[in-house]
């Protein structure tokens, strides 16, 4: 989505998208409160007088990023299921997160459980809005799962909220302890659960 603002009078074309995506990986990076203004024009690459004919604040952005993280990640969930099928997507996100502490030393994590546990119950809108993603992405694995279920694909008895509910945690609890420096036995019998959850 273009945007066109006035700064001094001379107009400023910035695609609104790309902006909110920079933002998005930088409050990623360094989280909400870590995050000065200053910093995230930077990180943008818009002026300030920009920044404020487009947006309210940067809680405003760090909603709109919420709001984009959540989509893309529908989207790519979307895509590879058309790939790959409903289980073997979900079983590629563990993969991914094994592969980027294999290339980076560390993994980012889902940014709406970072996100969770620094702003929840300190920002009320940004709090509601949490949440409400959150179920957004339950509904998702669950979508997935009762999908993977009618094929086949998984024979867990269990129904299929149940099973996303299991999934979702296992997975972030991978994410922790990895962060938290585990020993790579612990991982890999995390890693075994979570295939156990999806057989």
């Amino acid at each position: 989505m273009k945007t066109n603002t006035q700064t001094r009078g001379r107009p400023k074309t910035f695609d609104e998208t790309e902006v909110l995506t920079r933002a998005m990986h930088y409050f990623w990076e360094h989280g909400y409160d870590n995050t000065s203004l200053d910093n995230l024009l930077v990180a943008m690459g818009i002026k300030k007088s920009s920044f404020y004919a487009t947006f309210k604040s940067k809680e405003d952005v760090f909603s709109k990023t919420l709001a984009l993280y959540r989509e893309q990640n529908m989207q790519y969930m979307r895509n590879l299921k058309e790939k790959v099928g409903p289980k073997e997507a979900m079983l590629t996100l563990m993969n991914l997160t094994i592969k980027e502490l294999e290339e980076t030393g560390k993994v980012k994590g889902c940014l709406l459980i970072n996100s969770g546990k620094e702003c929840y119950n300190r920002y009320d809108d940004l709090s509601k809005q949490i949440s409400h993603e959150f179920n957004f992405m339950q509904d998702m694995f669950e979508a997935l799962i009762q999908d993977a279920k009618d094929k086949r694909e998984i024979k867990n008895p269990k129904d299929a909220k149940t099973i996303a509910g299991r999934y979702m945690n296992a997975l972030n609890g991978l994410v922790v302890t990895i962060q938290a420096g585990a020993k790579q036995a612990l991982i890999d019998d995390l890693i075994e659960s979570l295939k156990e959850i999806l057989e």
